[in-house]
C-alpha cells in the first residue's frame, strides 16, 4: 500500500513539473514578444518624422501622464532626444528617444522613468542640441 501512494505522489509530482515548465516556457515566450514589440516600436520612432512626435502624451508605467514631447533634437553625437516638458512644472528635459516607448493604439508614449526621476535630470539646455531635421 505505501508503495501504491508512494508511486501516485510520485506521478502526481511529476505532472506538476511538467505543468510548471509549460508554465514557465509560455512565460518566456511572451516575455520575448513583448520585448520583442518594445525594440520594435523604439526603432519606429527614430524614424517617425519628429513633427508627428512633438505634442504626443508620455505617461510611466503606471499610465499615468507625466508630460508631453515638445519637440526632436539630435545630441552632439546625432542621438536622437525627445524634449518633454513635464506636467505640472515649468521644467523640460531631453531624454533619448530610444527610451520611450509607443502604445499599441500609437497616441500615447511610454517611458519607465518617474515624474520624479525626470525632475531629478537637468534642465533641457538648447545649445547642448542640434535640430533633428539636420
Amino acid at each position: 500500500m505505501k508503495s501504491y501512494i508512494a508511486l501516485i505522489a510520485g506521478l502526481a509530482l511529476a505532472g506538476a513539473s511538467v505543468v510548471y515548465a509549460a508554465d514557465d516556457e509560455k512565460m518566456k515566450s511572451d516575455d520575448k514578444a513583448t520585448t520583442s514589440e518594445q525594440h520594435s516600436s523604439q526603432g519606429k520612432l527614430s524614424s517617425m518624422d519628429p513633427d508627428k512626435l512633438e505634442g504626443m502624451n508620455i505617461h510611466n508605467d503606471s499610465k499615468e501622464e507625466i508630460g508631453d514631447i515638445d519637440e526632436i533634437v539630435k545630441d552632439k553625437s546625432g542621438r536622437h532626444m525627445a524634449v518633454i516638458g513635464l506636467k505640472n512644472s515649468m521644467k523640460e528635459v531631453a531624454v533619448p528617444l530610444d527610451t520611450l516607448s509607443m502604445s499599441s493604439d500609437g497616441e500615447t508614449l511610454t517611458t519607465s522613468m518617474s515624474q520624479e526621476e525626470l525632475l531629478a535630470l537637468p534642465d533641457y539646455d538648447p545649445m547642448d542640441m542640434e535640430s533633428a531635421d539636420d
